[in-house]
């Protein structure tokens, strides 16, 4: 039998063995060659140390970094006095503000002229600047007007400080003037605040930022289809009978799997270290985050024909699922209720996944009130699938 001979033939049972070299994906599989890849694929991540750290250790380490790096809880302002009226009331008034620590005194000013040289050295946060008649304004039933200049090189404290000011204004001006005037408020403003009482940043913060750390499975994953290519390996499975839904099944479940344990450091981080409480289900959660790997695995498959390097993958990953779930996932900025940027959150995982694990960890949710969320991930998960094997082929 001649070489050309031979080879057609080999080409023909490959072909008869589910080849996907093709265009028609077998949807079938054996369970024997899927038991085969998966101990594989297990065995591979086991051995590899930095896969096996990315995979399992790396989002916990991640998220004490980023929770760290994002905390906007209340934190100590310091601001330098300017009192022009030295009077009783601008006195009682500067200890009403400094009462809690929160604010604090750091020193106290004669002239204009020290205002700039105190911000420009970062020396204080704002100045205060009680004008003259403060006092006399106030016991004659007026308004009384103080003036804030705040140093605005950190835009995301200015606001924190400026509703810290507020807040201890608002108490002098209630229980020191109003109640000694015996004057009452044309309307009063009662706020009650439910599931983060303390207004404790880290509450809301650590569960909005477990998405984005639980991409590093995902990495794994996407580097490991990858590296398949890239190595050689990919060549190897060309001329055996395994099919695509095998291969990608196979792989995807190996990291989904071990993801779990990542899923798991995350929470014990974020109960433990960072003291946030959990009043949900722990089985609801654990279940819903194997949801929310098995997406983001189904979304990279969809990418796996241009995944030719690993510097690829790293950039895909990036660039499509690490980056964009800051900003447009809802964590910093709220997510819009419609148009292209509404568009651009609903297409991320990480954007259903916060609301679950906010909403798990914060308000205690079930599955009944996470219905939409749930349903969403479901289907990224099996449309990533699907669109994978049906743009798989066993060929270079």
């Amino acid at each position: 039998m001649s070489h050309q001979e031979t080879l057609a033939g080999s080409q023909s049972r490959m072909h008869k063995g589910g080849i996907l070299a093709g265009h028609s994906p077998s949807w079938t599989l054996s369970s024997r060659r899927f038991r085969a890849l998966l101990v594989k694929e297990f065995r591979h991540i086991l051995r590899d140390t930095r896969t096996l750290l990315l995979v399992t250790l790396a989002p916990g380490f991640l998220l004490l970094l980023l929770a760290n790096i994002f905390a906007i809880g209340v934190q100590q302002s310091l601001f330098a006095l300017w009192d022009l009226d030295r009077s009783p009331l601008s006195r009682r008034y500067v200890s009403t503000l400094t009462a809690d620590e929160t604010l604090l005194a750091e020193t106290n000013i004669a002239s204009e002229a020290s205002i700039d040289a105190l911000l420009r050295t970062d020396t204080v946060d704002f100045v205060l600047i009680i004008p003259h008649g403060f006092g006399r304004d106030l016991a004659a039933g007026k308004q009384a007007r103080v003036q804030a200049v705040f140093d605005a090189t950190d835009g995301m404290r200015v606001p924190q400080q400026q509703a810290q000011l507020v807040a201890r204004t608002a108490i002098f001006s209630k229980d020191v003037l109003l109640e000694g005037m015996n004057v009452k408020p044309p309307t009063e403003l009662q706020s009650v605040i439910w599931y983060n009482p303390g207004l404790d940043s880290m509450t809301g913060m650590v569960p909005g930022l477990t998405p984005i750390v639980l991409s590093m499975p995902t990495l794994a994953f996407a580097l490991s289809l990858a590296r398949e290519r890239e190595l050689g390996s990919f060549e190897g499975l060309i001329a055996t009978p395994i099919r695509g839904i095998e291969y990608l099944l196979s792989k995807a479940l190996a990291y989904i799997s071990l993801g779990i344990l990542s899923v798991l450091g995350a929470w014990l981080i974020a109960v433990l270290w960072f003291q946030v409480p959990f009043r949900g289900s722990f089985p609801v959660y654990i279940a819903l985050a194997a949801l929310y790997l098995a997406a983001m695995a189904g979304m990279t498959m969809m990418f796996s024909p241009v995944l030719k390097s690993q510097q690829v993958a790293f950039f895909v990953i990036l660039a499509f699922f690490f980056v964009p779930s800051f900003f447009n996932a809802g964590l910093v900025v709220p997510v819009l209720s419609k148009g292209f940027k509404r568009f651009t959150s609903d297409i991320l995982p990480a954007t259903h996944f916060l609301l679950i694990s906010q909403g798990i960890f914060v308000k205690g949710l079930g599955l009944a009130q996470l219905a939409r969320p749930v349903a969403i991930l479901a289907v990224m998960s099996v449309s990533g699938m699907v669109t994978a094997l049906l743009s798989f082929r066993k060929h270079l």
